[in-house]
């Protein structure tokens, strides 16, 4: 009886160090192989897929099956990082002895106006609004009324984007950016006399200023109505941007014009000509600006960076002594408070955002449908026959809207911290330092890494000027001295 215990007993025993056997002798003929593979001609061996991977990252993988696919140009939605992340670059110098801290009861002024010479400028309770993404060639219209519901609770605006007019936007949104399209649908004069302001869209990060065109079976089904077919976006050589700017002017007066542009590396020529036109506002939308599906080799490969467009455009229009009338908002690639803070700094008045403001709506309706489906399904206009998730308006508002309140929270506190109470002092003083040394010169910034060692041209002059100051009053002196026959 006692042997038949033991030997129960003891087959966990046995087993594990079966396994274990098993194990240490699967480990060793593995490891016999990778080191006999690791010899061999990478083509032979699963070395090959190592090297594959570390040449061609994965998305540029996911670019090529889908040209090898489909025979057309690769796209991809919402955006690329942009090379370099300058953004990433930039810290703050907050205050300390020198510039103490702002006290919680002292008011901080985060008001940004658009238009401020217009007739009716148009007042956000703070300097970043819902970026321009249309319905119908992009999001669906329950997305644009939670957008909407959310930029109104904010006290901040939202821009309609290229798509057709969208009642429901309207009626959701206290402060609403019309934006016209290349592509000439939603252009109607009583659609433009409900617009707070309007911008047309000569051009986008993404795209540049590309003529895009879109298949029926790609939009929804208002579009489709709306741009009488397949949606077209004309080329900029096609439009005349004087008449199309007396046009919206004749229709709506009184409300701030502005014109969006893809940032370029000739932005100052850009700024130059649409200051001959008398704009109220200009929109550079940097390299990092996402769509729901851009041509990857414009989008991934061109314009310039959203922090170095809004420095560039702010020294230009301060140097052609228009700074003050002309409204300057940028867009593309921003993540939160410290990155909008940045390109005030930087010189912006505004911030749009639109990628982290879908991704705040989608949050806690993801789940449901994962794997399965993609989480834009929620959020963009789905045409391809497949079933399409629920977006619960009511939740993607409460989510954006808290975004926006966090954010108010955040550019507060970093305010404060930098010793500043207004959007005007964080411009004139720029408190930033660079991380790099391309940055401090890209710039025109501190570089962190070195001490701010005095400006010794400045002490020599200083030093120059002490002793001409002294040698006039001993020449004084030497007048008055009694000389005593002495020659």
């Amino acid at each position: 009886m006692r042997l038949a215990w033991l030997a129960l007993a003891a087959i966990p025993f046995a087993t594990a160090a079966l396994f274990g056997g098993l194990i240490v002798w699967g480990g060793r003929l593995l490891l016999k192989r990778v080191e006999a593979s690791l010899g061999q001609p990478p083509q032979s061996t699963m070395t090959e897929m190592w090297w594959t991977a570390k040449a061609h990252p994965p998305g540029s993988l996911f670019l090529t099956m889908q040209r090898a696919e489909s025979g057309l140009a690769a796209e991809h939605p919402l955006g690329s990082v942009p090379h370099p992340d300058w953004l990433s670059m930039l810290g703050w110098d907050v205050g300390t002895l020198a510039r103490p801290p702002v006290s919680p009861d002292v008011p901080v002024d985060l008001t940004a106006v658009l238009g401020a010479t217009a007739a009716a400028p148009v007042t956000l309770a703070m300097p970043v609004f819902v970026a321009p993404m249309g319905f119908g060639l992009g999001l669906s219209a329950e997305m644009k009324v939670a957008l909407a519901q959310a930029a109104t609770l904010a006290g901040t605006a939202i821009a309609s984007g290229e798509g057709p007019y969208l009642p429901e936007e309207r009626a959701y949104a206290a402060r609403w950016i019309l934006q016209e399209s290349r592509g000439g649908w939603a252009h109607q004069a009583p659609v433009r006399r409900l617009a707070d302001a309007i911008e047309i869209a000569w051009g986008q990060g993404s795209e540049g200023s590309a003529a895009i065109q879109k298949s029926p079976q790609e939009v929804a089904p208002r579009m489709r109505e709306a741009a009488a077919g397949a949606p077209r976006l004309q080329a900029p050589a096609a439009l005349s941007l004087e008449a199309w700017l007396d046009a919206v002017r004749r229709d709506n007066p009184r409300c701030p014009v502005g014109v969006k542009i893809p940032a370029t590396h000739h932005l100052e020529e850009d700024l130059a000509a649409l200051l001959r036109l008398g704009v109220d506002c200009v929109t550079l939308d940097g390299s990092g600006a996402g769509s729901a599906g851009s041509p990857a080799v414009i989008s991934d490969h061109a314009g310039l960076s959203t922090a170095l467009a809004a420095h560039r455009a702010h020294q230009w229009l301060t140097q052609a002594g228009v700074r003050a009338r002309i409204t300057l908002v940028v867009s593309g690639g921003v993540h939160g408070a410290s990155d909008i803070l940045a390109l005030i700094a930087l010189g912006a008045d505004a911030v749009a955002v639109g990628t982290e403001l879908l991704m705040a709506a989608l949050h806690e309706q993801i789940a449901p449908h994962w794997p399965g489906t993609p989480p834009t399904a929620l959020a963009f206009h789905r045409v391809d026959g497949k079933p399409v998730p629920r977006l619960d308006v009511d939740r993607a508002a409460e989510h954006v809207a808290n975004w926006f309140e966090a954010t108010r929270a955040e550019l507060d506190g970093l305010l404060r911290a930098l010793g500043l109470t207004s959007l005007a002092q964080v411009r004139e003083l720029r408190p930033l330092v660079a991380r790099t040394a391309e940055a401090a010169l890209a710039f025109q910034l501190p570089y962190d890494a070195v001490p701010p060692f005095p400006d010794w041209g400045d002490r020599v002059k200083d030093l120059v000027a002490s002793y001409r100051q002294m040698n006039q009053v001993l020449s004084q002196i030497y007048e008055r001295w009694p000389r005593h026959g002495i020659s």
